[in-house]
């Protein structure tokens, strides 16, 4: 009796050790499937993430379901991972697409390919790099003159400009304009030495005169506004002063400038400096201030036994002849009658070439008179040694 029951003790045991094995197989297999789902969903969730990033490099942007990455792999998405951000934009174009059909040939019952196009839209995504503003420029530049922001239109309509004298002032500023962007090439040294200069020269000169005119003597203007010292002839300073302020342009960039005088003499390039800061007041009149220096009169930038080459009046006879030269210098000093002299800056930063003046005592009835007032009381066109024959009109 005791073996017979030992042995069915050992049996019973058995049978549990069995049946908790099985279980403990099945659970097995239940978390192993679960796995292998959580595997497939991360590699679905992983395809439908590069594809995002496949679609702007070209790369295959679908992977087989359930493989496994390779180690290279991964050390690609932890390069990935490792680089700078950068910003992303998106260029939609339409473009054509051909397409081809079936169509009925009625001569013989069988079907012939047609073909044809359709407009599609199509979407690219690029990186947006250090040029997207100037990308910006380029296209506003390319879009269709509105009249109303044209200032050539403006002077015209307002000093009755024809239409033909419009167009030549439009290609007038635009061959100066090329003329600063490249000096040195030989078709504008070309251009910088022929009378072709000299006559758009005396053009700009004899166009600009009535819109100073219509300046006070003392410009009032609005912050935010860039002060500029003495040029004198130097183009390079121009050249680096348009590279790092006004890069996009003078009409893209926001605030005003004012130049305190001083264009001419000591400096190789007086004529080019001259004719660009001109056509900069032409092109944009209520966003450059020139001001009048003591080289804006005809007793300094034509005092040729002191400054020698370096002389506005010599550069301008050497460049033009005699005459032709004389001519340009004079009528430029015409236009140094009408510059303002002086410029207030939000109405607390006083602005001029000589330095703060002295304060004097008249008054008029109860309140001092200031020296603003007196700036305003100078004639709009004022010569200073020798006087300007035709100042009194």
């Amino acid at each position: 009796m005791y073996k017979r029951h030992s042995r069915h003790h050992h049996s019973t045991q058995n049978a549990n050790n069995s049946d908790a094995k099985k279980q403990e197989a099945s659970l097995l297999v239940e978390r192993e499937a679960q796995i292998i789902a959580l595997q497939k969903e991360v590699n679905q969730l992983t395809n439908q993430l590069s594809s995002v990033d496949g679609s702007s490099t070209g790369a295959p942007y679908y992977k087989v379901l359930g493989s496994q990455p390779t180690s290279s792999d991964n050390n690609s998405k932890l390069r990935k991972r490792g680089k700078k951000i950068s910003a992303f934009n998106n260029i939609v174009q339409e473009r054509e697409s051909s397409i081809s059909s079936l169509a009925d040939d009625t001569g013989t019952g069988k079907p012939k390919p047609k073909l044809g196009k359709r407009l599609m839209l199509q979407s690219e995504r690029a990186r947006m790099g250090r040029n997207a503003s100037i990308t910006t420029a380029s296209v506003l530049n390319a879009l269709p003159q509105d009249d109303d922001s044209d200032f050539l239109y403006r002077h015209a309509a307002t000093h009755g400009w024809s239409t033909r004298v419009r167009t030549e002032m439009r290609q007038l500023t635009t061959r100066i304009m090329d003329m600063f962007r490249d000096p040195t090439s030989s078709r504008q040294i070309s251009y910088l030495n022929s009378v072709g200069f000299a006559t758009d020269l005396m053009r700009l000169f004899t166009r600009i005169m009535p819109i100073l005119e219509e300046e006070p003597r003392c410009a009032f203007v609005s912050s935010p506004a860039y002060v500029f010292g003495d040029i004198h002839g130097n183009l390079e300073d121009l050249h680096f002063f348009s590279d790092n302020l006004w890069r996009l342009g003078i009409g893209l960039t926001a605030g005003n400038f004012v130049f305190l005088g001083d264009y001419v003499d000591r400096g190789r390039s007086c004529l080019e400096v001259v004719s660009y800061l001109l056509t900069l007041k032409l092109l944009f009149p209520h966003k450059i201030c020139l001001l009048r220096g003591n080289h804006e009169t005809r007793d300094v930038n034509g005092w040729e036994e002191h400054y020698g080459e370096r002389s506005y009046l010599k550069q301008c006879r050497e460049r033009f002849g005699d005459d032709t030269g004389y001519r340009v210098w004079e009528l430029s000093n015409q236009v140094f009658d009408r510059l303002p002299l002086s410029a207030v800056i939000d109405q607390d930063i006083f602005c001029v070439h000589g330095g703060i003046p002295r304060p004097i005592s008249t008054s008029v009835g109860d309140k001092p008179k200031s020296r603003i007032q007196d700036i305003l009381a100078v004639p709009r066109i004022a010569g200073i040694n020798p006087p300007y024959e035709h100042e009194s009109e």
